[in-house]
């Protein structure tokens, strides 16, 4: 089975903004949140939220003096808010800026003597909260065959709800236009939604059926499921247990696609679920290599491999001779920290990476034996290497552990405002730089060149964990980690990479003509080339999540390896 993911699924700019607002008010607020109605369409979403103390109410009993009171994206109508504002409750509008851009719209026609006619799902959040700027003179229709229930209408206007399909809006236009010549049509669907109807009609003529993950509330998911429905087969499912599976494998290209009040952690576990049922699928050598594939990525062989080859790349450039059990320490250390934050972090694993949730689930006792045997090798290689590599052992250890186990009471490493990203890349520095440079029996490397290398090594780790933290920005907001894409914003992380990795690369010319790193550092100038490639493919969303970006990313350590044992 061929698998197509949409680049637009998930959640719209509204959402996210709504989403943001609420998340950042919880965290100053000890007495909750109420929002007026759910804040988006999506029951998962919603019932995390209730988790962090975030509940959902239109009984106006409830918003008492002092209660902060959250208006939906969706918006509502004058007549409600000013209900709500006789409660004295703090109000908080998450309003979509679509939404509130439409009602403002529909505000300044009615003032001037316009009726509106408004096209979108009678009953819906939104409409009710558009009809309510009409001033008494709107009317919802959601089909061709109601024009016929309008009455006669001098100045009329012509809206539609945010999320309504552009097609059935201009036919319906048309329509209308021959009954009221005058008729004022307004362009009022958000573009995120155009966006998503656009690619999933292109898609649709791409494969043989689609997926459309989404709550059964949601208005915008619906619709794109009706729009694929016009042209292949299609499976509306919440979550991946929803999946008729059999059904999905007689297909044998499958897109996936998503509503606009979607989490990413949604998205990917029903294409997980989807590449490894195509894989079990397959012929025994094609199993058993996508097995091998899947634990040496999701049991952090890989990035432990990649911290090994960091490691050699380090001496090399520290110009002093390869070590091997400081090479094996890297791999066996690594390995048994990243594992055993897992098995600390399950509530952020499970809304991140799903399917690396269920594979430690499953495999627990074998992945705790595994840890003991990594941390028994990596003290054993550490104590070959002298007192200075088993000081700095037992450091980075407590340091990777300190990350997600409490140090002071109630905070962590992992979520003190923006640190994360910089302790990570810390903590491989100290292994794959200081180590190596304290035990070498050549002759302590000169001062100058262990800083070039530590900084070149801390920032790849840099760029690395920050990727990964804007992949997982979503889950970390719900779970409170206050990441440095959580608290710059994704576009401002982007940039500051940007700038850092091209600073890098100018050191690394600069070390190298200076002589504080031997001739060959500028080969490495490629290992930096790699990360703006993957940079670049990440920026484009041509990344998705999933193994396959596990290893690009990660690759560029194994390419700093491959240099390091091709240079004589």
């Amino acid at each position: 089975m061929k698998l197509i993911v949409a680049r637009k699924a998930g959640f719209c700019m509204g959402v996210r903004k709504a989403l943001e607002m609420v998340l950042e008010r919880a965290r100053e607020e000890k007495g909750g949140i109420i929002t007026y109605g759910p804040l988006i369409h999506n029951p998962q979403v919603v019932e995390l939220l209730s988790s962090k103390r975030i509940t959902s109410s239109r009984n106006m009993e409830k918003f008492k003096r002092g209660t902060v009171c959250f208006i939906s994206a969706h918006g509502i109508s004058p007549e409600e808010r000013e209900r709500l504002e006789t409660t004295d409750a703090k109000i908080c509008d998450a309003s979509c800026p679509d939404v509130l851009r439409v009602q403002g719209q529909i505000r300044k026609y009615a003032g001037n003597g316009y009726s509106t006619i408004i096209f979108g799902d009678r009953g819906h959040t939104e409409v009710k909260g558009l009809l309510g700027f009409a001033k008494g003179r709107g009317y919802v229709i959601s089909s061709r065959e109601e024009t016929d229930r309008l009455p006669r209408l001098d100045r009329v206007c012509l809206v539609s709800q945010t999320t309504q399909n552009q097609d059935d809006y201009d036919r319906l236009a048309a329509v209308l236009k021959e009954r009221f010549p005058g008729l004022e049509v307004l362009q009022t669907i958000c573009p995120s939604t155009l966006a998503r109807q656009e690619e999933v009609s292109e898609m649709s003529g791409q494969v043989d059926a689609m997926v459309v993950v989404g709550g059964k509330n949601s208005a915008n998911t619906a619709r794109l499921t009706r729009l694929a429905g016009n042209r292949v087969p299609v499976f509306q499912v919440e979550t991946a247990d929803e999946m008729e599976m059999e059904r999905l494998s007689r297909f044998q290209t499958v897109g996936v696609t998503a509503g606009a009040s979607t989490p990413n952690w949604l998205i990917q576990g029903v294409v997980d679920r989807l590449r490894d049922w195509s894989w079990n699928r397959k012929n025994a050598c094609l199993r058993w290599f996508y097995l091998l594939l899947t634990v040496i990525v999701k049991a952090h062989f890989f990035i432990a491999l990649g911290g090994a080859c960091l490691t050699c790349a380090s001496m090399r450039l520290l110009g002093i001779p390869l070590q091997w059990p400081a090479i094996f320490l890297s791999f066996s250390l690594l390995l048994a920290i990243y594992n055993l934050n897992v098995f600390a972090e399950q509530p952020a694993i499970l809304l991140n990476q799903p399917s690396r949730h269920h594979f430690f689930r499953g495999n627990r006792k074998i992945l705790y034996a595994l840890i003991a045997v990594s941390l028994a090798t990596a003290f054993f290689c550490a104590f070959l290497l002298g007192k200075g590599a088993l000081l700095l052992t037992v450091f980075t250890l407590l340091f990777g552990l300190a990350y997600s186990f409490t140090i002071l009471p109630g905070r962590r490493l992992k979520n003190l405002t923006g640190l994360k990203e910089f302790f990570s890349s810390l903590g491989w520095g100290v292994l794959a730089v200081l180590v190596p440079a304290a035990s070498t029996r050549t002759g302590t490397p000169p001062v100058i060149s262990v800083i070039v290398v530590f900084i070149f090594v801390f920032s790849i780790m840099f760029v690395r964990s920050s990727l990964f933290a804007i992949r997982d920005i979503q889950g970390d907001r719900l779970v409170g980690r206050e990441t440095i894409p959580v608290v710059l914003g994704v576009e401002k992380t982007k940039i500051m990479l940007l700038i850092l990795t091209g600073l890098t690369a100018l050191l690394l010319v600069l070390a190298t003509l200076q002589g504080w790193v031997p001739p060959f550092g500028f080969c490495y100038l490629g290992v930096i080339a790699y990360g703006c490639f993957y940079l670049l493919f990440y920026y484009k969303r041509i990344i998705f999540q999933g193994l396959n970006h596990e290893m690009l990313v990660d690759g560029q350590l194994l390419l700093s390896g491959l240099i390091a044992f091709l240079i004589r």
